[in-house]
């Protein structure tokens, strides 16, 4: 027989793990000795002290040993780690929840008295939970690893591997499910498998709008088409509000109204859908609105028209622009009320403080001429985004040009009505032909 010096460490810590396992035996029979006499409350009890140690065992290993060691030794210099993240997604929780059921483990096999099935069944059922757990954390810690790659500085956005993370969450949590109750029922995992194979016709019809939504979702992420909180717009639906949740199957927008349309993911990829954000992004909010002139009303300007008008304010800037652009043609061309009338909307945006002046078009030009009028259109940029400054903004510009337009001889067309004019001779056209001039050559000495 071999001395005690002859022994190797593995047989020496074997032997002293075995001593204990055996005191840890003993003291657990003489605790349980008195319900021994009555097997299914010695069962229940056991069941009982089992879940009761596991939760307290939970307790200890997350907040006494787990927490405090992240807390103040990991992480602690990182500007993109932070022990929080680990709290907030739960990656601690699961670690703590392993090593408790690990123990368990440990514990079911020191249990005396139990009976082999017991024994069993209870083994299954621990592996069954460390299964599950493991998933779990791989899911939890694919969300750790989102927030920790959504705030790098190349990156700087939220959710950046929501999509990949709900797709491997589907496929950690259905293929743990598989070997869950291949490990309870003692059966081979192969045999699921090859049943869910022959299934796959049925489960491609049930699932078809999950599958989608499943791959939509790595689209809209990794993509960043949609984010929470951004304004869009769904034409073949009543989505039109902000993005309140983007999830594995659906994505919900709060309307204007406070109403919430339901989208299944896949819809943003498969059909056009507006996102709002490169408008707030970029600081300016679009007008772009017309005036109907009546066309009856449009004429050439004499000279002594033209002082009079000079005495509004911005007109001699209006006149300085309009006779920039008569110079730059060939000749001939006499200035016009409708023309100087859209030189000074020009001149109003270009002066006013609310419009963009810089990186952002301006103009404002004729459309074609339609039953209703000729469209006159302002497109600017208001500098403020926010939906209430800019409607005040866009009616307070079209209130002062409305309120100007009859100084230039000009009337807005609208349909006849039962309102009476009280003299309708006030908008009979009464030109004098000889303000036209005579025919001028065009500069490639051909006749205009």
């Amino acid at each position: 027989m071999a001395s005690e010096d002859d022994k190797t460490i593995p047989d020496k810590v074997e032997g002293a793990f075995g001593d204990s396992a055996e005191v840890v035996q003993e003291t657990l029979g003489e605790w349980l000795k008195p319900l021994e006499g009555t097997p299914f409350l010695y069962i229940g009890v056991v069941t009982v002290a089992l879940l009761l140690l596991l939760w307290v065992l939970h307790l200890v290993f997350r907040f006494l040993v787990i927490r405090p060691l992240v807390s103040n030794r990991l992480f602690s210099r990182s500007k993109w780690l932070k022990p929080q993240d680990l709290i907030d997604t739960g990656v601690l929780s699961s670690i703590a929840t392993m090593l408790s059921i690990l123990c368990i483990g440990v514990v079911v096999d020191l249990l005396p008295k139990v009976g082999a099935a017991y024994e069993e069944g209870a083994t299954r059922v621990v592996d069954a939970m460390f299964v599950f757990f493991c998933a779990q954390l791989l899911v939890r810690a694919g969300r750790f690893l989102d927030i920790v790659y959504s705030r790098l500085p190349s990156v700087d956005r939220p959710g950046a591997l929501m999509g990949y993370v709900s797709v491997g969450a589907f496929l950690a949590y259905g293929t743990a499910l598989v070997i869950m109750v291949s490990v309870i029922l003692d059966i081979s995992p192969l045999y699921f498998l090859t049943g869910i194979g022959a299934a796959s016709a049925i489960l491609l019809i049930v699932f078809r709008d999950t599958l989608l939504s499943m791959f939509a979702n790595i689209v809209v992420t990794t993509g960043d088409l949609v984010r929470v909180g951004d304004w869009i717009h769904v034409p073949s639906s009543s989505a039109d509000g902000y993005v309140i949740e983007i999830s594995l199957n659906v994505v919900k927008v709060q309307n204007f109204d406070k109403t919430i349309t339901v989208l299944p993911t896949y819809l943003l990829v498969q059909e056009a859908f507006v996102n709002y954000r490169g408008m707030y992004k970029a600081g300016g909010r679009r007008i772009k609105r017309s005036i109907m002139l009546d066309q009856r009303t449009i004429r050439p300007l004499a000279s002594a028209e033209l002082d009079r008008l000079e005495g509004i304010p911005l007109v001699s800037r209006a006149i300085e622009l309009d006779r920039a652009e008569l110079a730059s043609r060939a000749g001939g061309d006499r200035t016009t009320n409708s023309g100087l009338f859209r030189h000074y909307i020009l001149a109003y945006l270009q002066a006013h403080p609310k419009i963009h002046q810089q990186g952002f078009t301006m103009l404002v030009r004729q459309l074609q001429p339609t039953a209703e009028g000729l469209p006159l259109e302002l497109y600017c940029f208001v500098d403020d985004t926010a939906w209430a400054a800019f409607e005040e903004v866009q009616s307070t510009i079209f209130d002062q040009l409305l309120g100007t337009l009859p100084a230039f001889g000009l009337r807005v067309y609208q349909g006849e009505s039962d309102f009476q004019e009280p003299n309708p001779e006030a908008r009979r056209l009464d030109v004098d032909p000889a303000v036209f001039g005579p025919v001028q050559a065009s500069a490639n000495g051909k006749d205009a």
